[in-house]
């Protein structure tokens, strides 16, 4: 199932995408007696994603050609606008952590969270703080935690997943250049993380391991590699973290990028990832707040 959340009149809602076309949850509400939620993070937290994907692949695939589509102009909107916890991990390409460090895999990822004043949503702007003259951003797949989560074993993992989405996430270079010891800071400025508008349940892919994560620039594809070249996979990386803290629905977990590229003002910088929209953020100069 893949499914976009939209803005539409000012009115946020989801919608399943089939065919080239969006069938807004309130059109399925209306035509089929069901009372989804509209919103994505109420969805989950109430339990009704898993029977939304149900009502899809039992009955509502073969329906949504024959439900009206949107006809309004539709702006994307994030995902995920408030999750309780974002999580991220460094360097989990090999090629990537060999640019970074020098030397091979640790036995365990690099990891960071990002506050919820870094994210923004497709088509939002970037700032770039003063206090930085060195940025990067980074396209990066996305895991959405679909079900509260605690020890979660890798291969019972899909059952907590949502889907995939797709992120840009932004660093402070120079600041983390200082000392390894700044990377949360260096992670944490306003706008700092970009969360696309669009979701893929892992049903839909014939290969996780074959996901291509592109970091693109200005139009131009900078960096590409796939998931089969990560150290620590999607599912794994939901039983590490899982076994630190409890997850709950509406978390994403930022699974690392094949290349940073260096930002600059009026740049626009995009995440490709296969079988998801693509997400893409302009940059701009940041404002120095007055005291």
């Amino acid at each position: 199932m893949k499914l976009a959340a939209l803005s539409i009149d000012g009115k946020e809602t989801i919608a399943l995408t089939h065919d080239n076309r969006f069938v807004s949850i309130e059109t399925i509400n209306e035509m089929e007696g069901t009372c989804f939620e509209e919103d994505f993070v109420s969805l989950l937290r109430e339990g009704q994603f898993s029977e939304l994907c149900t009502w899809y692949k039992t009955e509502g695939k073969q329906k949504l050609s024959a439900f009206p589509s949107i006809k309004e102009e539709a702006i994307e909107i994030a995902l995920c606008k408030n999750p309780s916890t974002v999580l991220g991990v460094g360097m989990n390409y090999v090629e990537k952590a060999i640019e970074l460090s020098g030397n091979l895999p640790e036995e365990e990822p690099v990891m960071f969270t990002k506050p919820s004043s870094t994210l923004v949503g497709p088509n939002q702007s970037i700032l770039l703080p003063v206090q930085s003259k060195e940025v990067t951003a980074e396209g990066e797949l996305a895991i959405v935690i679909g079900k509260q989560c605690k020890n979660v074993k890798q291969e019972d993992a899909k059952e907590f997943i949502a889907g995939f989405t797709t992120a840009l996430d932004v660093t402070a270079k120079d600041i983390h250049g200082k000392n390894p010891r700044y990377l949360q800071r260096s992670k944490s400025f306003d706008t700092f993380c970009s969360i696309g508008n669009s979701l893929v349940t892992l049903d839909e892919f014939s290969s996780l391991r074959a996901i291509k994560v592109e970091t693109v620039l200005n139009g131009e594809v900078r960096y590409s590699n796939t998931v089969s070249n990560m150290m620590y996979e999607p599912l794994w990386l939901l039983e590490f973290f899982s076994s630190i803290m409890t997850l709950n629905p509406g978390d994403i977990i930022l699974t690392g990028t094949p290349g940073s590229v260096l930002i600059n003002e009026k740049d626009a910088v995009e995440c490709r990832v296969t079988e998801l929209a693509p997400l893409k953020n302009d940059v701009r100069a940041g404002l120095l707040l007055a005291k």
